[in-house]
């Protein structure tokens, strides 16, 4: 670890880069414990829609329950962060694989090896503010943009349970999601560099 603002290569994702990226390592040193239409029986009168029959989805209903759904997954992810390291290791590949897919995926699995070897693990939570750059219009990819609080969060010793690092308040992310048969998943995620960001706003 560098002394200040350091970097690290967690995972090339969102959660982890707010949570560890900017990192003071002398901040603590103390331990933490069917649109279908239905014909009549006569040939004369018109086939007559019911509700049962229509599956047309409102466009603005189809957004928010989009935009539900691929929330509820990136907190799910941001909170698996802080704790993949404590999780017994026949449960970690399902844990990553129910919120991410590769490259992310991947990443988070050799991190998270590396962590184990190194005696270490994520600690804290991170808070995610997410907010919607563009639509994301029925399509298979969801962009979000999310200034993170990672300020209680970091790294820690698995040893001594000192802490390692702790994250910054304002961490500006860029998280892409992919649409999957099982729902939406975390596919990359990427500090933008050079700017700033103010949680909530």
């Amino acid at each position: 670890m560098n002394t200040r603002h350091t970097t690290l290569t967690i995972v090339a994702a969102a959660a982890i880069a707010a949570a560890l990226a900017g990192c003071n390592t002398t901040a603590d040193t103390g331990p933490i414990t069917s649109a279908t239409k239905t014909a009549t029986s006569s040939t004369t009168a018109p086939a007559i829609p019911t509700a049962a029959t229509s599956t047309t989805v409102d466009p603005a209903a189809k957004e928010a329950q989009d935009r539900q759904a691929a929330e509820l997954v990136w907190r799910q992810f941001n909170g698996l962060i802080g704790t993949l390291e404590s999780l017994p290791s026949d449960q970690v590949d399902a844990a990553i694989n129910a919120v991410a897919v590769d490259p992310t995926a991947t990443r988070m699995r050799d991190e998270n090896a590396k962590f184990r070897g190194e005696h270490k693990a994520g600690y804290g939570q991170i808070i995610p503010y997410i907010s919607w750059p563009q639509p994301i219009d029925g399509k298979d990819t969801a962009v979000l943009s999310d200034c993170q609080d990672g300020s209680q969060a970091g790294v820690l010793d698995t040893k001594t349970g000192f802490k390692l690092t702790v994250g910054t308040p304002n961490t500006p992310v860029r998280g892409t999601l992919r649409r999957t048969p099982q729902g939406w998943k975390v596919a990359t995620g990427e500090l933008v560099q050079g700017a700033t960001c103010t949680p909530g706003k």
